[in-house]
């Protein structure tokens, strides 16, 4: 069994490496469609069970594991019960089932994973419907408006559901309304919902794979990418201009566990860039279109080439029975041992050498051993352990607490490296959809803007300008200074530990300052 979990984990982890990397360029030549459609394959092969073939299909041993086989077969079946030999009992590492206890810790992190998304499933849709206001129902789904959603969030596998922000049926805006309820009823009948709940046993044995994490993040992104293309698959030029709109619009809403909402965070996972990429594609061929379905079919077929192949046990013949042996005489019991002599006591701790410092406790212990020629030798060895309010602070958690400083800086580091690459990354997109997408006026639809308002706090806005033009804009300055405050806050942890030592808070807070200082300098 632990075989084929083992088999199981290294071949879908595998095929989700494998979709990460081709569901780019498949995008691009066959649509977003076919890119959502690979993750079929890591999927399947995490239900594929192990292949029993017959016992004639069995690979034939050599000749020399055969006659070896034969020899111990025959000295086993000849040669006369001998007395039991005394055997050492083993110790306690290796009387540990370390392998066992392995598979058991995973399984164990994958029962976690999957009670925490699914228990966060059920207690969002317990607070949508609590005070939610029944306002229609299309194709056998709800719609309900609840204070608690901002954007249309579609849910549920049985009782279908799409939430609706209050007083959403009722804007003047028809168009935006109706394409983004198209939206959310495109995954109920794409069977989003369905697909998030059935991979959840694949992403949960890679819960502690990082390959894992990054392939469910890149399925919702190809889900929502295929979602929309099947809105606008017969939509005008036009049509996908205010498709795209309102993807844009929806930026800043809230994605939740195994639920479709309208759009993810800007920041978060860039799934509004990729949707919007999908959208700026050409239209796929015909022939694209057969050729992807060909692909899929034979990635399919060879599937099962990578199942777990055991084959069945050939019938063995009896063999003929041994002749009774006189039994061997017991041996004589071995007389016990004396007992050794008690260890002699570890000498006192001598006084703590002068210019050490008051923190720090040394002591020297001697132990008296009979060298090769039979002459005593004695050892020395001097202790040092450094005391912090009376407990022993070791160099191992010295260098601990020291490399946890470095940690904070080096990970706000990533995040203001991040946040750069994001806006150049939305601003490069923007310039694309100027290209291709344009409005009656010849301007595009939707405007992101990198720049910073003083009455608002918020990093990302969004608003209609005058010309009735879709603005979002983005805040750099604001963004570095939630870094900044992170940092500092990381700052005042550490200066408050009471059991740090001194030259280690030292230490920490100088990095910490001269990050700080750079970070303000440069703001």
């Amino acid at each position: 069994m632990s075989g084929w979990l083992l088999a199981t984990l290294g071949w879908t982890g595998a095929l989700i490496a494998l979709v990460l990397a081709a569901r780019g360029p498949v995008s691009r030549w066959f649509g977003p469609q076919a890119a959502y459609a690979l993750w079929l394959l890591p999927f399947l092969r995490l239900l594929l069970p192990p292949l029993v073939l017959p016992a004639w299909l069995a690979p034939e041993a050599s000749e020399a594991e055969a006659q070896t086989a034969l020899s111990i077969h025959y000295e086993t079946a000849a040669s006369p019960p001998l007395a039991a030999a005394p055997v050492a009992e083993p110790g306690f590492l290796n009387a540990i089932p370390w392998g066992t206890l392995l598979v058991g810790l995973w399984l164990a992190g994958a029962a976690m994973f999957l009670w925490q998304r699914f228990d966060g499933y059920f207690r969002m849709r317990r607070q949508l419907l609590a005070n939610a206001r029944p306002v229609g129902e299309a194709g056998g789904v709800r719609l309900v408006e609840s204070p608690t959603v901002d954007a249309p969030l579609a849910f549920g596998v049985v009782d279908k559901v799409i939430a609706l922000p209050p007083g959403f049926m009722a804007l003047h805006d028809r168009t935006r309304r109706d394409l983004a309820l198209a939206h959310e009823l495109a995954h109920h009948r794409g069977r989003d919902l369905l697909a998030n709940f059935a991979i959840q046993p694949l992403f949960a044995l890679h819960w502690f794979n990082p390959l894992g994490w990054l392939g469910w993040r890149a399925m919702r992104r190809d889900q929502e990418a295929a979602c929309d293309a099947r809105v606008v698959a017969h939509g005008s030029a036009g049509e996908r201009a205010d498709y795209a709109e309102v993807i844009a619009s929806f930026a800043t809403t809230t994605s939740r566990p195994l639920a479709a909402p309208m759009a993810c965070p800007v920041m978060g996972d860039k799934s509004i860039i990729h949707r919007l990429r999908s959208l700026t594609m050409s239209e796929i061929s015909p022939r694209r279109r057969r050729a992807s379905r060909a692909l899929l079919a034979g990635a399919l077929v060879a599937l099962p080439l990578t199942a777990s192949i055991t084959y069945a046990e050939a019938p063995i013949a009896p063999v003929p029975p041994v002749p009774a042996v006189a039994p061997v005489a017991p041996v004589a019991p071995v007389a016990p041992l004396a007992p050794d002599a008690p260890p002699a006591p570890p000498a006192p701790p001598a006084p703590v050498a002068p210019g050490t410092d008051s923190n720090t406790m040394v002591w020297i212990t001697e132990d008296e051993n009979t060298g090769p020629d039979g002459k005593k030798v004695v050892t020395r060895q001097e202790r040092r352990v450094i005391i912090r309010d009376g407990e022993a602070l070791s160099p191992e958690e010295r260098a601990r607490i020291e490399a946890d400083a470095r940690r904070d800086v080096a990970n706000a580091r990533r995040d203001m490296a991040e946040a750069d690459r994001d806006i150049a990354e939305a601003q490069r997109e923007v310039r694309i959809a100027r290209m291709e997408f344009r409005g009656k006026d010849g301007e595009p639809p939707v405007r992101v803007e990198v720049r910073c308002d003083s009455d608002s706090k918020e990093p990302v806005r969004e608003w209609t300008d005058k010309d009735g033009k879709h603005v979002v804009s983005i805040c750099k300055a604001k963004i570095a200074a939630q870094a900044l405050d992170g940092l500092k806050e990381a700052r005042k942890a550490i200066a408050s530990d009471p059991n740090m030592p001194a030259d280690a808070r030292k230490a920490a807070l100088d990095s910490i300052d001269a990050q700080i200082d750079r970070w303000s300098r440069d703001s």
